[in-house]
C-alpha cells in the first residue's frame, strides 16, 4: 500500500511521473542527432585531455626546476661552508642564498601560474566552442 507521507515510495513516484507533462516538454526541445552529440562529447573529452596534458607538462617542468634549485643551493652551501667559517663571509653567503632562493621561487610560481593558465584556456575555449555547437544543433 502506498504511503502518502513517504516521497520515496515507488507508487507515489510513479503517480508524480504520470502527472509530469513530458510530452509537451519534448515537443519544445530541439532535435539533435545522436552522432552530433557523440561528436560534441568526443571534442569535449579531447579538450579535457589536452588541458590535463598541458598542466602535467607544466608541473613536470616545475618539479624539474625545484630539483635543480635544491641541488644548486646545496652544492653552493657546501662549497662556501667548507671554504670559510668567517662570520662575515657566512652572513654574505646566507644573504646570497636567500636572494637566489627568492628569485628561483618567483620563477617557479610563474611557471605554475603559466601551466594553470594554459590548461584553463584550453577548457574555456572548448566550453565556448561547445556552446556554439549546441546552438547550431538546436537550430538557433
Amino acid at each position: 500500500m502506498a504511503d502518502p507521507t513517504n516521497p520515496f515510495d515507488p507508487a507515489n513516484f510513479m503517480k508524480m511521473m504520470e502527472d509530469m507533462p513530458f510530452k509537451d516538454m519534448m515537443q519544445k526541445m530541439p532535435q539533435m542527432a545522436p552522432s552530433d552529440m557523440m561528436g560534441l562529447q568526443q571534442r569535449n573529452m579531447e579538450a579535457m585531455q589536452a588541458a590535463s596534458q598541458a598542466a602535467a607538462e607544466g608541473y613536470r617542468d616545475l618539479f624539474t626546476k625545484q630539483v635543480e634549485v635544491f641541488q644548486t643551493m646545496m652544492t653552493e652551501a657546501q662549497t662556501q661552508a667548507s671554504a670559510t667559517m668567517d662570520p662575515q663571509a657566512r652572513q654574505e653567503m646566507m644573504a646570497k642564498a636567500y636572494e637566489q632562493a627568492t628569485a628561483h621561487m618567483g620563477e617557479l610560481a610563474t611557471a605554475a601560474q603559466s601551466a594553470n593558465a594554459k590548461a584553463a584556456r584550453i577548457v574555456m575555449d572548448r566550453m565556448q566552442a561547445s556552446v556554439e555547437e549546441l546552438k547550431k544543433m538546436g537550430g538557433q
